[in-house]
């Protein structure tokens, strides 16, 4: 017996009545006549007794109602995910090997994933990495990729001017015709990039449909491309020899200039030569060059792979019969294996007289079947196949085998740690895809660096109506201040740490109100003293904001302003304190508390526009080991610059002209505001931010000073002394 639905509102139509009678003096204190004779009472008793009905109706809805609502907002349930993750393969054979798609990959107990792409596999292995710049200089990275640490593969700081390239040396020549071979490259953010991927590929698509609606369809052709980074540009080479450099044909680079975990697949070159580099003058590089542009901060990746293939938690079965259809409606069938991949299923029904039907399709629900339509309904979890009912979709017919050929897995069992897939063997399935691995020397091995991910259950029926009503209640629009940061923090593969818009501000007028313009400051992810993005990122956060915002909001997106401030304190410490590591703690202190990505009181940056308050730093101070008291406090500011196109260039504070929007609390161009110093100062003390602005600290003048232990000393014996 199923267990009881639980009731999800247990009022009553009395209670109903009584709960809006208690509203009337709060909403309608005029209303004074709260009889049953009153013409507004029977309202309410008409609504309570609506309400009643409607409550006993909602705590009737069954599971598929409920994933009917939910498919109204976009939420369909979905089905039982697949794991996926990207292996090496190594060929220690003399020639290359080529393999298609769907070969079976195995662990310690036999077959788990399959690969789903074709590859041609090299027998050369990356023996060299590093970063170079057109002097020849030569940081090799090799031991930083093998224990799969983050590392610069440009330098901390490239720059296209410099020819700041990443080098990779193989063994041997590339030189295999006619074959593509594959490169992987895995970022230190790699867990996110799948994500950054679709939606770049989505926003990418919707472009591509605002533009076929207006434009010619030439236009829309040239919507974008989604693997070019917003700044930078790179080209990939090959060393031709005597130092010269080729392009490498057939590029197709998913890195967005090495910013993005991806692969590159590129033909091999015919003429690829050793002696590009003197520190490695047996290796034969190709190099993947800054061209042009820049990054708002390097990129840094953990490893690069050669051979490098997608696998998935998918293994491909024949087709196997499943049963003798009947002609009966909504007749089950079992596949014999489960989960089952949701669109992988293909049927051919036989009557074993010379007619064969393969038109018949799997659907994960009966939304879009009509009486006429040749589906049958898929349910991945168990493996079962449902025939239609006549109404949605037709009943199989009678006298016809079914026969089934699918692809079984899914599900959180192929989330594998790394190094689980370890073998590419010449078993029967795979020899019958490639026959060229039934005459290899040496067989073919398999590097996991990472751990598969992906892999889910069938949604459940709380996890859907919690994502419908997150669909539901989710705004794609810039309406409020919290939207617009809110979006530009979700603009895909873009460095943006931080977001704040501040209404009523536009950089071509930073002294004035400027209303229905929306100034919106970020702040990129670069562990930099004073993090600015570049002209670059600012327009592409712009763009992604343009079609968000409402037709009568101006968008501007800017920097932030940064603002010196130092702090000048004395410290009084105990005796016995090492006064130069006190005074170092304490400037480090201030530091971190000032630091625009992981400062702040929450340590999430310094609040943009936020006042810095004497008494939070004092407060840093005082609890810092071995410090007893904090007096001579002040703070060193920077008079701020003059005629800068900039929000709020016109200054803020004391020396700000009326209507920029910072009142004045002893914040003065000269540099300095101390405790005490003046009368607006010894009032408040602190430092006024605009809007816009953030902190940088220093330069500091922190003094230290050790207390001396007191002895009392007594010029006169004690009474009790003399008494005797």
């Amino acid at each position: 017996m199923p267990l009881p639905k639980p009731t999800l509102d247990n009022r009553t139509y009395d209670q109903l009545v009584a709960e809006g009678r208690g509203q009337i003096p709060r909403l309608a204190p005029q209303w004074t006549d709260h009889n049953a004779s009153d013409p507004g009472v029977t309202l309410i008793e008409l609504a309570a007794w609506l309400a009643e009905q409607n409550i006993y109706r909602f705590d009737r809805l069954s599971d598929e109602a409920i994933r009917q609502f939910a498919r109204l907002v976009g939420a369909t349930p979905l089905a039982p995910a697949l794991a996926g993750t990207v292996v090496a393969i190594g060929n220690g054979n003399a020639s290359g090997v080529a393999l298609p798609a769907r070969m079976q990959l195995h662990d310690a107990h036999g077959p788990l994933f399959e690969t789903t792409e074709a590859l041609d596999v090299t027998p050369a292995q990356i023996v060299a990495l590093g970063w170079a710049d057109q002097s020849g200089s030569f940081a090799s990275v090799s031991d930083a990729d093998a224990s799969l640490d983050a590392y610069f593969p440009l330098g901390p700081r490239p720059r296209a001017r410099d020819g700041h390239a990443f080098l990779l040396g193989f063994d041997r020549a590339l030189d295999a015709p006619g074959a593509t071979l594959s490169l992987h490259v895995w970022t230190d953010h790699w867990q996110d990039d799948a994500g950054a991927r679709r939606a770049l590929i989505d926003e990418e698509a919707a472009l591509a449909a605002r533009l076929k609606l207006a434009c010619p369809a030439e236009w829309a052709a040239r919507a974008g491309n989604w693997r070019l980074h917003y700044r930078a540009r790179t080209v990939w080479e090959f060393h031709a020899g005597g130092g010269l450099w080729q392009p490498l044909q057939g590029l197709v680079d998913e890195t967005r200039a090495l910013s993005l975990t991806g692969f590159v697949r590129f033909a091999a070159p015919a003429n690829h030569q050793a002696g590009a580099l003197a520190a490695a003058p047996a290796a034969y590089f190709i190099r993947c060059r800054l061209s042009d542009g820049g990054y708002e901060c390097a990129p840094r990746i953990v490893h690069a792979a050669v051979n490098a293939v997608s696998a998935e938690h998918a293994l491909t079965r024949g087709e196997r019969a499943i049963g003798m259809a009947a002609g009966h409606a909504l007749a089950r069938f079992a596949i014999g294996e489960a989960p089952v991949v949701a669109d992988s299923v293909q049927l051919r029904l036989d009557d074993g007289a010379g007619t064969v039907e393969t038109d018949w399709v799997t659907k994960l629900d009966w939304d879009a079947s009509g009486p006429h339509d040749r589906h049958v309904l898929l349910v991945p979890e168990d493996g079962g196949l449902v025939s239609g009912d006549g109404l949605r979709g037709q009943p199989l017919p009678a006298g016809f085998a079914v026969h089934a050929s699918f692809r079984a897995g899914g599900g959180a069992a192929g989330n594998i740690d790394a190094a689980t897939l370890a073998a590419l063997p010449a078993s029967p399935r795979n020899v019958a895809l490639a026959p060229a691995l039934g005459g290899l020397m040496t067989p073919l091995t398999v590097a996991q660096p990472f751990a598969a991910a992906g892999g889910a259950a069938r949604e459940t029926l709380d996890a859907l109506r919690a994502r419908a009503y997150t669909l539901a209640t989710s705004v794609d629009k810039a309406v409020t201040l919290p939207d617009f940061e809110r979006l530009a923090l979700a603009a895909p593969a873009l460095p943006v740490a931080r977001a704040h818009a501040v209404a009523n501000l536009s950089p071509w007028l930073p002294c004035y109100p400027a209303p229905g313009a929306v100034a919106v400051v970020i702040v990129p992810r670069c562990r930099l003293p004073a993090p600015t993005p570049s002209r670059a990122l600012r327009e592409r956060v712009a763009a992604y904001l343009a079609p968000r915002r409402l037709v009568t909001s101006e968008v501007h997106v800017i920097a932030p302003h940064y603002r010196r401030v130092g702090v000048q304190a004395l410290l009084h410490l105990d005796a016995g304190i090492d006064l130069a590591a006190t005074l170092q703690l304490a400037g480090d202190a201030i530091n971190r508390f000032f630091d625009p990505l992981t400062g702040g009181p929450d340590g999430t940056g310094w609040p943009i526009g936020r006042t810095v308050y004497r008494s939070e730093v004092m407060a840093l101070l005082a609890v810092l080991p071995g410090v007893t008291r904090v007096n001579d406090f002040g703070f060193l500011t920077l008079a701020r610059r003059a005629g800068v196109r900039n929000a709020g260039s016109c200054g803020c504070g004391g020396d700000a002209p009326a209507g920029c929007g910072c009142s004045a609390c002893g914040v003065s161009s000269t540099n300095s505001v101390k405790s005490g110093s003046n009368e607006s100062a010894a009032r408040c003390g602190n430092v006024e931010l605009c809007a816009h602005e953030l902190v940088r600290p220093g330069p500091h003048r922190l003094r230290a000073q050790a207390v001396l232990p007191v002895e009392l000393q007594r010029s006169d014996p004690h009474e009790c002394e003399s008494a005797r």
